[in-house]
């Protein structure tokens, strides 16, 4: 079988978040997206962000975020919180709970990091960096 940048992308990306549901951290707590939209939130904790900033950051559809937002909102994760200038906008902030766990967000991503780069050289994550960005390029070019 030929090997096809889709379907390695593909794997890559169910084997990531194969890991992150995986015994190595806490069992069903988040999906991919979810841990994405938290580390998201994490970095842009001193912003106003709104589901907007989450679907251009994701590269997600609208319903896509609505629902991993939902399921956030619903174990306390994360609140909608009405903007006080604009009633139609909501922005989305961490609840106390998820500050609790920022410190286990940022070992599991470094976690990750460090798991996915082993045994790669600086030069070689710098090509595949480039490449990647390049592809992302591409597609969106191509849109």
């Amino acid at each position: 079988m030929n090997r096809t940048l889709t379907r390695e992308v593909s794997n890559l990306s169910r084997l990531i978040s194969e890991y992150i549901g995986s015994n190595n951290h806490p069992r069903n707590m988040f999906n991919m997206t979810q841990f994405n939209i938290l580390q998201y939130l994490n970095n842009h904790i001193s912003e106003n962000v709104c589901q907007k900033d989450l679907e251009i950051e994701t590269k997600l559809k609208k319903a896509s975020i609505t629902g991993s937002l939902d399921s956030l909102v619903a174990k306390g994760f994360v609140e909608r919180v009405q903007s006080p200038d604009d009633k139609r906008k909501n922005y989305v902030v961490l609840t106390q709970k998820s500050l609790n766990l920022k410190s286990m967000f940022l070992d599991k991503i470094k976690e990750i990091n460090d798991v996915m780069i082993k045994d790669i050289s600086k030069e070689d994550l710098e090509v595949f960096f480039k490449v990647i960005d390049k592809v992302k390029e591409n597609i969106e070019e191509a849109m």
